[in-house]
């Protein structure tokens, strides 16, 4: 299998369009076109899908090894954060207006709305064990 089929592979995998893909990597869908058939990515390329879908290099450059890679729980919170807070992504103008409006809000509230949220997830993981 050629880092083309790997290419190709992940993509079907991660069940995204080549569009879609290219632009999380911010090239074109041409360029990932291509690559899904012949050439070599370029080692920034590589860095980049490794980066950003969590790909183990060893898989994507010589097809050894695992696909994903393995992230501690506290790494993969933490990259799930950093992509919601990218400027391209859907969701920024609403996350940074729910910590806006909590910022401005007075003590009393934040502990009520922090008790209200502590009381949601509780109930949330009780209802997944029923």
């Amino acid at each position: 299998m050629t880092i083309n089929d790997r290419i190709a592979n992940l993509l079907n995998t991660l069940q995204i369009t080549k569009t879609a893909f290219a632009e999380k990597l911010k090239v074109s869908q041409q360029y990932i076109s291509k690559l899904t058939k012949t050439g070599l990515p370029s080692d920034l390329l590589i860095d980049d899908i490794c980066e950003k879908y969590n790909v183990n290099e060893e898989w994507l450059r010589y097809g050894t090894g695992e696909m994903f890679r393995v992230i501690p729980k506290e790494d993969e919170t933490a990259a799930i954060v950093s992509n919601l807070l990218e400027e391209d992504n859907a969701f920024y103008d609403i996350i940074k207006s729910i910590m806006k409006t909590f910022d401005q809000l007075d003590p009393a509230s934040q502990d009520t709305l922090i008790s209200f949220s502590e009381q949601l997830l509780h109930n949330l993981k009780t209802k997944k064990e029923d």
